[in-house]
């Protein structure tokens, strides 16, 4: 022992408190493992990642990762009580804002032109809100307040957008007055409808009357069907033709309710391939005021449906529709003239400005909203627009007078024109979905972990093509903030020894003094 301490410069006690202290720790077979300077950074690594992946990303309770640390038997070399636990959660909170305020100032200023949604979110007591850059998902404010009026949200927005350098170009909401103030007069832009707020709007009304009528048709036609087995044998013919005919008129009677409902819906779901800004039938370029033509037509169809159907508008849905076909027509407008903006800033001549309209920007677009869609039935139309527009790309002339490096640069710039198509604010509705859930699951909402929780979002997620939101926004690669923590964390909190588990007896009496 002397030796020893002489050898590391440490007494002979100190080496032996040492010595036993590394007798306990070592229980397991793996322990010699955790005593290498291989193994302790490696349980480091394990620590501090469970805790951020699971902890501060996705709210797992600190009781529940102090239990999956003591059955993985790292508990005799690392604290992870759920109280060492919260600290190093505390602790990440506290620094990733600090990363995120590294990586924005890193950046070269400029102006980014962006098309962004507004919205609120509502946990009990506590309101979020939310603004996105939709073609990045890069998330420019989540801030908790205490309303959302005009200018609460404007002092929130404006010092954000400013400071990244962002110049509105669209702003996507629901109707909120709030919201339009904000965008019309706040951030000077125009302020556009949301497509599946207002087809929601509509299905209020009349998607619910119609699947009752045609549940109730299924159950007439079942119950005639059933009547005309049971009862075959054990009626006479007249009954027996009446039951028949009675399963006619069932059966017409669905048929019916499954044709209305099926129009129906071709008729909602049409709201949302009329707002494009090239026609799925021809690739014709569309302008605002055909989208409007098409929006009305659309509006006419349904309500012409319900009154042959005796449906009455108890909502106003119509006319709250109509209210917003102006709004819904403006994405078309806004992004045609943010493509006549951007042509006048680059070295193109009238033909092939016309040829990137007509031509190339079709396929570009049809191209990517085949991949973009969940929806079946519009993938299937946006494929078939996809291969018109290729067809007519091909057999345009002026490709071919093209050189590979021309072409590479306008795909490139109509590539990045067509993300910035937006015609609703799902993407943040996405994002109040996610943090509702981790609301409920972590029992609570802090300011710091709401902080914590943006960073990781726009730095920390990728999309399937690899990148992140800030590096869609900013165009650069930025560190990951895990391993950024890596370096600002520290060393492992130690094991204590835990307090003793207290038994109560019930039966036991103390004595009270008097």
């Amino acid at each position: 022992m002397r030796a020893l301490g002489a050898l590391i410069g440490r007494s002979k006690s100190s080496v032996s408190r040492l010595v036993r202290a590394q007798a306990r720790r070592n229980k397991h077979p793996e322990s010699s493992f955790w005593e290498s300077e291989e193994g302790a950074a490696w349980l480091r690594l394990l620590v501090f990642a469970v805790i951020y992946k699971f902890g501060l990303q996705c709210h797992v309770g600190a009781d529940a990762l102090s239990d999956f640390f003591k059955m993985i038997r790292i508990d005799t070399h690392v604290g992870v009580s759920p109280a060492a636990i919260l600290k190093i959660i505390k602790r990440m909170e506290e620094l990733l804002p600090v990363f995120a305020q590294q990586c924005e100032a890193s950046v070269q200023s400029g102006q980014r032109k962006a098309v962004l949604a507004f919205d609120e979110t509502f946990f009990e007591q506590m309101m979020v809100l939310v603004l996105m850059d939709l073609s990045s998902g890069y998330l420019v404010l989540e801030s908790i307040e205490n309303d959302r009026s005009f200018e609460t949200w404007f002092a929130a927005a404006k010092p954000r957008l400013e400071a990244l350098g962002i110049a509105v170009k669209h702003a996507i909401s629901d109707r909120a007055k709030a919201l339009i103030k904000l965008a019309i007069e706040g951030l000077e832009c125009a302020s556009g409808a949301d497509v599946f707020h207002e087809q929601y709007g509509i299905s209020k009304w009349l998607s619910s009357t119609l699947g009752r009528r045609k549940k109730k048709a299924v159950v007439q036609c079942d119950e005639a069907k059933s009547a005309i087995e049971t009862k075959r044998s054990s009626v006479c013919q007249t009954q027996l033709a009446v039951l028949q005919e009675q399963n006619v008129n069932a059966q017409k009677t669905l048929e019916h309710a499954e044709k209305v409902q099926q129009e129906y819906y071709e008729h909602l779901q049409g709201i949302a391939e009329e707002v494009h800004p090239f026609s799925p039938e021809h690739n014709a370029c569309n302008t605002a005021d055909s989208v409007a033509l098409g929006l009305e037509k659309r509006a006419q169809s349904i309500e012409s449906l319900a009154v042959r159907e005796g449906i009455t508008d108890k909502y106003s849905a119509m006319k709250k529709f109509r209210a917003q076909i102006v709004p819904l027509s403006s994405h078309v407008k806004v992004w045609w003239q943010w493509v006549e903006d951007s042509l006048q800033d680059l070295p193109a001549d009238t033909i092939t400005q016309q040829w990137l309209k007509n031509s190339l920007l079709p396929v570009l677009y049809w191209h990517h909203q085949m991949h973009k869609t969940q929806n079946r039935t519009h993938r299937i139309r946006y494929r078939d627009a996809w291969q018109r527009a290729v067809h007519h790309f091909e057999t345009d002339p002026l490709r071919l007078s093209l050189s590979t490096s021309e072409l590479e640069h306008w795909v490139q710039w109509g590539e990045w024109m067509v993300r910035q198509f937006h015609r609703s604010s799902s993407a943040v509705e996405g994002r109040n979905g996610r943090l509702s859930q981790l609301y409920h699951n972590g029992r609570g909402l802090t300011k710091n972990r709401l902080a914590a929780l943006t960073v990781i979002h726009n730095y920390g997620l990728k999309r399937s093509d690899g990148t992140t939101a800030a590096q869609r926004l900013f165009g650069t690669s930025f560190q990951n903030p895990f391993d950024w923590l890596l370096g600002q964390m520290g060393e492992l909190p130690l094991p204590r020894k835990s307090q003793q588990r207290i038994v109560r007896n019930p039966l036991k009496f103390n004595a009270v003094p008097l």
